[in-house]
């Protein structure tokens, strides 16, 4: 009866600890040691969790441990927290996601445990307020009976032994009471359904605030963690999701009703039920043909009622599951020590690892259990459209957002009963499944082979090297893999064409073409992809970029596909034109008119700043609206042959440098490029003007109630300057935060960074916020005001000296995966700076020459900068949230320049502001090589 309390409390949690009892000292200490902290809360765990650099394991251990043993729970905070949770469930407000939930929580059985709330003000204050109820006590009260030792899973990864952690964690976490707590986990937590069958059994539908076209079945089956060995739904997910030749999604595709389909459960849902649902990504046309789609997948799931399951599927599974394990790259310790916490809950200590992937034991009655539960009476369809608004006359009671409960439409019921049924013979399913075009997937022929390492050289260099070539391939990059040791290869291809910037029609056209491609090519590099190797193709400002990564055996066969289909290409078949189309007009609306605020603050800043490539969505929708399949006849030629090519390509991994060279000489002749660039399209990035500008912009989501003021102070690249805006972010970047989101309470997005471009480096301050956008501004001055003052004339040595080893510690990080190490690397190349030892320099002069002084002498240079405030005004009729008492509106300085119109001051701007040009000599490369001593190397 207090929906969110859990969220509620675990906010509660960060507020102090009786040792520790200020108040942002915990995110203090770690964001300055090189850390972070965060927590969340889902239906039946909370999980709190931080990283940290190494030698303050101890020191964040026994800040984290206070939180369970002697936490403050400071009262006088729990008016600001139950704020805090409600700007977090403001900020989802018009998410399909959460408004799912809400309807979830709606529709369960009030005689059932389940419930699930984010909170707000409504069920959190005024609620318990007008019935008399303490919710600070509740709080407490849960706490006290629920925080306990026996429902408590602790996961720790650090440098020291086995010995000397379990020690630590004894003395630290061994005063942890337990109190003999019954999880309420499992279908035995009642003797009700989660939800009762005149509620679940009918049709959903939702009007979207997004342009978002789906319908989705669900299905309440029994809890699947107890099956972990067999995995029952695996199998069939695997069968339901499946993309390849003869699937429900690919039949389905070839009729232009949906652009794509998944398979999967509930999620953190799941506890005392799981789910099983199949999605559908609806085109235009899927809209008028729902009973056709229902048909299809009721038709698929009763030939596989019918059927025994497929042993060689479920081995083959079982076998990638195994590859993928046993090469599986190495995640950072954030992660996986969120993913083991929660993964002691549910599976046997040992299993904690290996126990999520692998299919141990095949189990077809259990499969077949869990296929029986798939009836028709036992779905729940959920539908959402704009076109839906005249239907949804009711509204969720969470989010308050367009919907309707209805019952299923009789003519739907008798289609799909019988496709279901079928005459209720294996033979007659299969056979009507067939004759709809549906079949089992066939053997995977992507499964790799050969898991071999090649030979390394005798000293491999550690940074990428550059390969001869010829143009138009002009720079070829290559590492191989010396440190994480799979058999598996990155590569990354840029091509660079003039066609794809000459204007905003051919960008658009460009962009359609890659999706079209990538559309074409999904029946066969479906199962590569399940495999363990994909590839991509996408759009950059003047180039189209093919990515593949995955196990290089295979690698190469996967490449020869893509390219004979990108080269043939020159006419797109009209089915793979409407599915692409359909789904590009979706997203490109929903970046252009829905994206949050502090989105269109940076798409905005983007579009302002830079040349070259650059076109913003909006513009991108107008144009795309004036197109046709018929538009696209013939790009692959303008793209790759109208006017020249010049490529560059960095390849790491377990390939050796002639491999790389062969996989390069492939692209080019694959794509018959012929003719280099004497030079390369125009980029460019714009100097801000000097002082302060106010740039007044108007939201483009009318059901948005948050506005947002993006603050960026830009100041020239250099390592100096790139170093002490990251010292400076580990200085005040978590003071940011307390002051303005935790004391302030100006909003739940709040945040402080630095981000480096080609010629500049920004620190940026962002708050996404339901206060007037102008007040908001005068916070974000009054912080900085008073904060980079206080650096400057109190910097301490001590505190200097942390900031500089947390700094350090994630300088010195190494990459965990070979996509982490050629992130790195490719930020370099798409730059054309081709500085790889950028990094090394930049922890040589944290080490060596930064320090307080320098410090404080960056402060004043900082303050200098030119400042470019950024402020999305909503435009939804909901009044802001009042001021505190006492609080005014910030006084303007003199001389603060004021920008209040959008496309006109993009226009004035560009055409006085002075711009750095991104190098475009085609020589480059090599030239960057030889002076940074990356050296051709002989493929001798």
């Amino acid at each position: 009866d207090l929906p969110g309390l859990a969220h509620f409390l675990e906010h509660m949690l960060f507020t102090g600890t009786t040792k520790y009892p200020l108040e942002g000292d915990y995110h203090e200490f770690m964001q300055q040691n090189g850390g972070s902290a965060n927590a969340y809360t889902t239906c039946y765990f909370t999980n709190y969790m931080f990283e940290i650099k190494p030698e303050e394991l101890k020191g964040a251990l026994d800040r984290f441990s206070r939180f369970f043993t002697e936490p403050l729970l400071t009262k006088t905070c729990t008016d600001r927290e139950i704020n805090a949770v409600d700007s977090e469930y403001q900020g989802g407000s018009t998410q399909p996601w959460w408004r799912y939930i809400g309807i979830m929580h709606q529709s369960a059985n009030p005689d059932h445990p389940f419930h699930v709330a984010v909170g707000n003000n409504k069920v959190l204050r005024d609620e318990p307020k007008e019935r008399g109820v303490d919710l600070y006590e509740e709080m407490v009260k849960l706490y006290n009976e629920c925080y306990s030792a026996n429902g408590m899973t602790l996961c720790i990864i650090g440098r020291e032994s086995i010995a000397e952690l379990t020690e630590l964690t004894l003395s630290l976490f061994g005063s942890v009471v337990n109190k003999g707590v019954t999880m309420p986990i499992g279908d035995s937590v009642s003797d009700k359904p989660p939800f009762l069958p005149k509620d679940w059994n009918r049709m959903l539908l939702q009007f979207p605030v997004q342009d978002i076209k789906d319908l989705t079945f669900s299905w309440v089956i029994p809890w699947q963690d107890p099956l972990w060995r067999s995995k029952p739904t695996r199998y069939i997910g695997h069968l339901l999701g499946y993309e390849g030749a003869g699937s429900l999604c690919q039949v389905l595709k070839s009729k232009g009703l949906i652009s794509g389909c998944s398979s999967g459960n509930g999620n953190w849902l799941e506890g005392a039920f799981s789910l099983c649902n199949v999605s559908f990504d609806l085109t235009e046309k899927g809209l008028q043909h729902l009973e056709e789609i229902g048909q299809h997948l009721f038709a698929f799931i009763g030939m596989l009622q019918k059927s025994p399951p497929e042993r060689w599927i479920f081995d083959e599974m079982g076998k990638l599951a195994e590859i993928g394990f046993r090469f599986g790259e190495d995640q950072h310790p954030f992660d996986l020590c969120q993913e083991i916490s929660l993964s002691l809950q549910r599976l046997p200590p040992v299993e904690v690892l290996a126990g999520k992937s692998h299919l141990y034991d095949f189990d077809p009655a259990g499969i077949a259990s869990v296929l029986g539960k798939l009836t028709l009476e036992g779905a729940r369809v959920q539908h959402q459209a704009k076109c839906l608004e005249p239907r949804c006359t009711e509204r969720d009671t969470s989010y308050n957002s367009p919907m309707a409960f209805l019952p299923l439409e009789e003519s739907w019921r008798a289609a799909w009963s019988k496709a279901v049924n079928a005459s209720g013979s294996v033979e007659e399913s299969t056979k009507f499944a067939a004759s709809l075009g549906i079949a089992l997937p066939k053997p995977n022929p992507f499964i790799p082979e050969d898991l071999s390492l090649k030979p390394l050289p005798k000293d491999p260099p550690q940074l990428p090297q550059v390969l001869p070539g010829a143009p138009p391939l002009a720079g070829l990059f290559h590492r191989q893999d010396d440190k994480l040791l799979q058999p598996k290869a990155h590569a990354d291809f840029l091509i660079y064409t003039p066609y794809v910037c000459k204007d905003i029609e051919s960008y658009v056209k460009a962009e359609l073409w890659c999706r079209c491609v990538s559309e074409a090519l999904q029946e066969y590099a479906y199962d590569a992809q399940i495999a363990g190797m994909d590839y991509s193709i996408s759009l950059g400002p003047t180039f189209v970029r093919l990515a593949l990564d995955g196990y290089n055996d295979k690698l190469g066969v996967l490449l020869g596909a893509v390219t004979d289909k990108m080269k043939s290409f020159t006419e797109v078949p009209d089915d793979v034109y409407s599915i692409v189309a359909d789904a590009y007009s979706d997203e490109i609306q929903n970046v252009a008119f829905h994206s949050k605020p502090y989105s269109q603050c940076s798409m905005r800043f983007t579009e302002l700043s830079s040349k070259g490539g650059v076109f913003p969505s909006y513009k991108r929708y107008e144009t795309f609206k004036g197109l046709k399949r018929e538009s696209l006849s013939g790009v692959a030629g303008e793209i790759f042959h109208s006017g020249g090519c010049h490529v560059e390509g960095l390849v790491i991994g377990n390939m050796t440098a002639e491999d790389a060279s062969k996989l390069a000489a492939q692209l080019v002749d694959g794509l018959g490029l012929k003719t280099p660039l004497t030079e390369l399209p125009v980029r460019a990035e714009a100097k801000l003007p000097e002082g302060k500008t106010v740039w007044q912009l108007e939201g483009t989501d009318a059901e948005e109630p948050n506005h947002a003021v993006f603050l960026r102070m830009q100041m020239e690249d250099s390592i100096e300057t790139d170093m002490h805006l990251k010292l400076l972010n580990k200085i005040i970047g978590a003071k940011f935060f307390d002051v303005l989101r935790t004391q302030q309470q100006l909003g739940y997005i709040v945040s402080m960074s630095s981000a480096p471009t080609t010629h500049f480096q920004y620190l940026n301050a962002v708050i996404q916020t339901e206060f007037p956008p102008d007040y908001v501004r005068g916070r974000i001055n009054a912080f900085f005001d008073e904060h980079l003052k206080n650096v400057a004339e109190n910097l301490s040595s001590e505190e200097f000296e942390t900031c500089r080893g947390g700094l350090l510690s994630d300088l010195k990080m190494q990459p965990k995966s070979l996509g982490e190490e050629a992130g790195r690397y490719l930020g370099q190349i798409t730059t054309r700076a081709y500085d790889f030892g950028r990094r090394k320099r930049a922890i040589d002069y944290v080490e060596g020459s930064a320090s307080v002084s320098s410090m404080k002498k960056f402060i004043a240079d900082l303050e200098a900068a030119p400042r470019m405030y950024s402020q999305v005004k909503k435009t939804h009729p909901k009044e802001d949230k009042p001021l505190p008492e006492g609080a005014t509106f910030p006084e303007d300085p003199a001389g603060l320049r004021t920008w209040t119109t959008h496309q006109e001051t993009v226009q004035s701007f560009g055409d006085s502001a002075e711009w750095l040009h991104i190098d475009k000599s085609v020589g480059a490369a090599a030239a960057a090589a030889a002076r940074h001593n990356f050296s051709p190397v002989s493929r001798a």
